[in-house]
């Protein structure tokens, strides 16, 4: 991995080839702890308050104790402060096979950011290990236990798709690997609601504020696949992506759509509002 200068391990400025954690920590060997990406800009890292807020709800699902809010935000604001990168924090779960966050580790790290195309297509691909409704003690939370849906994603780039549309059990529209969907139907921007146990996504929240401001209706719901196949624009969101535009799902097409285009220009208007000055 390409890390652009020191890693913080605790706090603690390390050089990315010495950076380690414990052979016996069990991110590693359960895949148990949490995690953050942030997207910088300029140094500035885009909303982080509310990631932090997100990385605490998610160690308090999992029972893990986190530095003080302070000092997550200045290691965070320090590997931000490198430029435009993606910011990535990690906390593992410990040494303790109980679960109780012995020995755990809170890494921050920056790193350059990733390419995406300009457009994605998406291959719809049965997602039984979501939650699709269904609520545990880590519903919501983002976890490292993301092996599923690493497994969907290179099977739909083997079927010559960008990435994957998690579909779940009930036949409801979820969300991507790494990011959340929405898609406009008859003018309405839908979006699958947070109740069938996606990701609250930042950038999914902010859009929907710029949406808001551009008077355009929104429905948050729990959609079929057809739906989404019915739709007029569709489009992907992440920290990385931002807004991606979706021009195919499976076999069929999608335009580029005009509500996509102000949607795409509003949140980067959002971002430099917020991150600049």
């Amino acid at each position: 991995m390409n890390v652009i200068g020191h890693v913080l391990i605790d706090g603690e400025q390390t050089n990315p080839h010495d950076a380690s954690i414990s052979v016996f920590d069990i991110a590693l060997l359960r895949g148990f702890g949490c995690f953050e990406a942030l997207r910088s800009y300029d140094g500035v890292a885009f909303r982080q308050g509310e990631h932090l807020d997100r990385l605490e709800r998610s160690a308090a699902s999992l029972g893990l104790s986190l530095p003080l809010r302070h000092k997550m935000e200045e290691w965070v604001a320090d590997r931000a402060a490198v430029g435009d990168c993606t910011v990535r924090v990690v906390v593992t779960g410990g040494t303790d096979e109980r679960g109780t966050g012995e020995d755990s580790r809170f890494i921050v790290f920056a790193e350059p950011l990733a390419e995406f195309d300009e457009t994605v297509s998406l291959l719809p691909v049965e997602a039984p290990w979501h939650p699709d409704g269904a609520v545990s003690e880590l519903t919501g939370a983002k976890t490292l236990s993301y092996g599923p849906n690493v497994a969907a994603r290179i099977h739909a780039k083997a079927e010559g798709f960008g990435d994957a549309l998690l579909v779940g059990r009930s036949g409801s529209v979820l969300e991507g690997p790494t990011n959340t969907v929405a898609w406009i139907y008859y003018g309405v921007l839908e979006t699958p609601e947070l109740g069938l146990g996606i990701l609250a996504s930042v950038t999914r929240k902010a859009v929907l504020e710029v949406a808001r401001g551009l008077g355009i209706p929104i429905s948050e719901g729990r959609f079929p696949l057809e739906r989404l196949l019915a739709a007029d624009e569709a489009m992907a969101l992440s920290t990385l992506r931002e807004v991606q535009p979706v021009t195919r799902i499976g076999d069929v097409d999608k335009e580029v759509g005009p509500l996509t285009k102000r949607l795409i220009a509003g949140l980067q208007e959002l971002i430099r509002a917020e991150t600049t000055g």
